[in-house]
């Protein structure tokens, strides 16, 4: 029987190359790529973080400004000008379409 166990191992595989230092050379190539894409990948949130900064702080001066002159047509409306020019207008519309014009 011992002879039977000998004669269906098979041959032990013979490497000409030593996978080690190609793993090792290859994990080294691996973690180069990984740290310049992360560094890669930080420089571009960073420089998207300060674009969204900016854009936040021009939409907020545009909302104020929006405010502002929103606060500006409301009290233009309210003034007795603006409801007297726009009477005025209304009899001028009412007088034409009487004349036909």
């Amino acid at each position: 029987m011992a002879e039977e166990t000998s004669k269906q191992s098979p041959d032990p595989v013979k490497n000409t190359v030593d996978l080690d230092p190609i793993s090792l050379e290859q994990a080294l190539l691996d973690v180069d790529i990984a740290n310049a894409r992360v560094i890669d990948l930080t420089q571009r949130l960073t420089t998207m973080s300060k674009e969204l900064r900016r854009t936040t702080t021009d939409l907020q001066k545009a909302k104020l400004q929006h405010r502002r002159l929103r606060a500006e047509l409301d009290a233009i409306k309210d003034s007795r000008a603006f409801r007297s020019a726009s009477a005025a207008q209304r009899m001028v519309s009412a007088a034409r379409s009487r004349l036909g014009r």
